[in-house]
């Protein structure tokens, strides 16, 4: 059912892949702007031919610029890489990094999420699943406090012994009757264009290229999700994140510890609406796949993952 030789009628995952397809009236009617956009020929052979000769073209710019590449040799037909040498410390970094530290006070994180709130208003996207209108008293500061306890999870016990002015029911009830996934990831979008607002973030990139990697977290055993992951040991799964060139999360996706992570790797980039729309995607070895390599080419994206044994591959 994964690889959709079967398919379960009415089901949401395992549906039949061949009814989500556009029609082929409506391909042929925007296929040619398509290939515009993403600069691709639209034609079979003329797509072919235009991929090998794009890499036929760096691998002869390669092979010409060889003899000049300080950081690339080559030792009994093997390639080496020279490590990257550390850029030195600009005049005057401790002394600003201390001045920083001085004049930088604690925040509380509650207080944080107050005035962003304050600014953005993030919490409208929040209310009960009916539509009706929170008969919640003092609503905001109920929606800040789950926040604030799913955000860092703490869990509602927690957090309720923490605040001290708060029931944990009231916590966990106001997680599964006011927030859903669709309306978290519409108050996450409001934050993300909001920072991209801010001039200081475009020092640090341009917001046209992202890192995805995973980290484990510990589960239950008793999960539908947990699985045993073989190299860092114990039950889990793997939550799975892009991260902007200007640094802010853009999209998170949790998925079980036997995946590859290049599965998913497109779906942050489908499915992020905000104002960063990164084009180029950097991870590890996980972000290597051949499927991925060509479905990412015929988006338009540049997928730059970390080759694995890049040295063993031939011709």
């Amino acid at each position: 059912m994964k690889s959709g030789d079967l398919c379960i009628p009415g089901s949401d995952r395992f549906a039949d892949y061949r009814d989500q397809l556009i029609s082929w009236e409506e391909y042929h009617r925007g296929i040619v702007a398509y290939g515009e956009m993403v600069g691709l020929p639209v034609e079979a052979a003329a797509l072919v031919a235009h991929m090998k000769a794009r890499l036929a073209g760096v691998a002869q710019e390669t092979d010409r610029s060889f003899p000049g590449n300080a950081d690339l040799r080559i030792e009994n037909g093997e390639p080496f890489l020279r490590r990257p040498v550390k850029a030195p410390s600009p005049p005057g970094l401790r002394g600003f990094e201390q001045l920083v530290a001085d004049r930088l006070e604690p925040t509380h994180l509650l207080d944080v999420l107050r005035d962003t709130e304050h600014w953005l208003h993030w919490t409208r996207f929040f209310g009960p699943i009916s539509g009706h209108d929170a008969k919640l008293d003092n609503p905001l500061s109920r929606y800040l406090a789950t926040a604030f306890c799913y955000g860092c999870q703490l869990g509602p016990a927690q957090t309720a012994r923490s605040l001290g002015n708060i029931d944990r029911r009231q916590l966990s009830w106001i997680h599964w009757r006011h927030i859903t996934e669709e309306r978290l990831d519409k108050a996450i979008r409001e934050v993300i264009n909001a920072y991209h607002r801010f001039a200081l973030p475009k020092r640090w990139g341009t917001g046209k290229s992202a890192s995805v990697d995973g980290t484990k977290w510990d589960l239950y055993e008793q999960n539908l999700l947990s699985e045993y992951h073989i190299r860092y040991g114990g039950y889990g799964g793997i939550g799975y994140y892009h991260v902007s060139d200007t640094y802010i999360a853009l999209f998170s996706h949790f998925i079980p510890c036997g995946v590859w992570e290049a599965v998913y790797l497109l779906d942050g980039l489908l499915k992020n609406l905000s104002d960063i729309r990164p084009d180029t995607i950097h991870g590890d070895t996980q972000a290597q796949s051949t499927p991925v390599f060509g479905l990412a080419a015929l988006l338009g994206i540049a997928l730059m993952p970390r080759i694995r044994n890049w040295k063993d591959l031939k011709r």
